[in-house]
């Protein structure tokens, strides 16, 4: 069986990933694994499963995804857990987070370089997404999703009333996605919180993000390629 690990920031990128992953390869061909990791620098490390995968007859590939529980860590859970995964037959590792509130999108180029310092290059691939500035970034990009969160929620609305164009600008380019997609909820009196997300996620259109969301976002697109090759 082909198996690959996911390591994310929280619960935000658990719930799109796994449902971007099936979207694509279909539920009866992959079981995803939920597990949180926590702890090892003054406490003491624990892993916990959170939603154990459950094996199809006709499955063909097994995700492991692990909620590191912040940005930073990522990195920290990849390299602690690069070797045992390749040993256990994993074909690949990827590795995703924002870029905010630490970095700033001038560090960018600096935050990419870093990230794959100390990575074993002779254990399995490793692969770093980045959100700019975060992954509701993506969210706001997702333009057709609005009006599934509440019909009065429109582009035009948004640029009659907030000032900017999800539709045509660059939304890795606004400092505060997850305020911004807050706003734009508000103008259908919705709200977006982290504890919700699941409700946006439910709305995206993930034909839509496969086909011509990536495009636009180069990040999204390596990630879809990466998910695509494991599939395939």
């Amino acid at each position: 069986m082909n198996k690959l690990a996911i390591f994310v920031e929280g619960y935000t990128e658990v719930v799109f990933v796994e449902r971007l992953i099936e979207e694509i390869a279909g539920k009866n061909r992959v079981s995803i694994e939920h597990r949180e990791i926590r702890g090892g620098s003054t406490t003491r490390r624990s892993i916990k499963i959170i939603k154990a995968a459950k094996p199809h007859p006709r499955q063909e590939y097994y995700v492991l995804l692990f909620d590191c529980g912040g940005d930073e860590p990522v990195k920290t859970r990849i390299l602690e857990e690069h070797d045992n995964l390749t040993k256990a037959g994993y074909s690949g590792l990827i590795g995703i987070r924002d870029v905010r509130p630490r970095f700033t999108y001038g560090d960018i180029p600096k935050l990419e370089v870093s990230l794959l310092k100390y990575i074993k290059t002779k254990l399995a691939p490793v692969t770093f997404i980045l959100a700019i500035m975060e992954i509701e970034a993506w969210f706001l990009a997702e333009t057709t999703h609005f009006p599934r969160i509440e019909p009065s929620i429109t582009v035009t609305a948004i640029r009659a009333r907030l000032g900017f164009d999800p539709e045509n600008d660059d939304m890795e380019q606004r400092p505060y996605p997850s305020d911004d997609l807050n706003s734009c909820y508000a103008i259908g009196g919705k709200t977006y919180a982290k504890h919700q997300v699941k409700v946006t996620v439910d709305a995206l259109d993930y034909a839509f993000i496969y086909t011509e969301l990536r495009s636009k976002i180069s990040y999204l697109d390596r990630l879809i390629s990466v998910i695509d090759d494991f599939l395939t």
